[in-house]
């Protein structure tokens, strides 16, 4: 079984120069978006090809997929993850994703998605301004950075991140300080993973997990999924004296060098999100 995976927008004759080439297709999804550009009806404009693609090759599935926004490169990530997820029993190097069609935005989704995945993708010229190609459709030599090379561990921890949030609160009114999302301290990863124990050896302490998670993460970073942040900011308290001579008591932001934070890329927020929905 063969699944083709379509982005169109305005322009469908790539869907069409493609199918005449690349066979056999047992099914083919469109994506497309439901806003409308001038006179462009993304959806009547769907709706059209499918019915010709279906009256051209009767043997062919036609499906579509609906988006929100073209120019949000999760929405086209996000509709070629779950309709791989939806096409289960399909073997990956049987997907064929075509990152000609619709926005630019939409065409780099494609193109990451393949290289996620590690499915087959597929780039479809320009008949009018390309004459006399013998072939107008090549196979993108992309290589797979798939989830299929992440271990059980390494995925666990990975999520985690994805989902923490760091905050340094005033330590006097609870206010926030720092925010950031998908950041998490060394320290509240061990403590997540139930791997902060410290264990002694004589006068020296050693965190038991800790050359584990030393590890994981060096395999996340090497994959580009994380990056490693010297010095975590704690809220401490400072006393200083004012003009006046009296001794006032003013909370300050310090770095402790000594710590560590670790920060999803947006490539690992995508493998996160991968395997979230491509295991439900």
């Amino acid at each position: 079984m063969v699944v083709h995976i379509a982005p169109i927008g305005k322009e469908t004759k790539h869907v069409e120069e493609w199918l005449r080439e690349i066979t056999p297709v047992t099914k083919i999804w469109l994506i497309h978006s439901k806003k409308k550009e001038g006179t462009i009806d993304f959806v009547k404009n769907a709706r059209d090809l499918a019915k010709k693609l279906k009256k051209d090759y009767a043997a062919i599935e036609v499906e579509q997929y609906l988006i929100d926004n073209p120019f949000g490169m999760d929405d086209t990530m996000d509709a070629i993850t779950d309709i791989v997820s939806i096409e289960e029993d399909v073997l990956r190097q049987e997907f064929a994703i075509n990152v000609t069609g619709g926005t630019n935005v939409m065409a780099s989704g494609a193109i990451l998605s393949a290289m996620l995945l590690g499915t087959k993708a597929y780039y479809v010229l320009n008949r009018d301004k390309n004459p006399g190609q013998k072939s107008y459709v090549r196979e993108l030599p992309i290589p797979s950075i798939g989830i299929v090379k992440m271990n059980d561990t390494q995925q666990k921890v990975l999520n985690i991140i994805s989902k923490s949030r760091f905050i340094v609160k005033n330590l006097k009114n609870k206010k926030k300080m720092i925010e950031e999302e998908g950041v998490i301290t060394n320290q509240e990863l061990l403590q997540k993973l139930k791997l902060k124990k410290e264990i002694k050896y004589g006068t020296r302490k050693r965190q038991q997990g800790a050359t584990k998670l030393t590890y994981v993460i060096s395999e996340l970073r090497k994959k580009g999924y994380v990056e490693k942040i010297d010095g975590v900011e704690e809220c401490v308290k400072k006393t200083i004296i004012g003009s006046d001579g009296y001794t006032k008591e003013k909370f300050v932001i310090k770095i402790n060098e000594s710590k560590v934070k670790w920060k999803i890329t947006p490539a690992g927020k995508r493998q996160a999100r991968n395997a979230v929905m491509l295991k439900e």
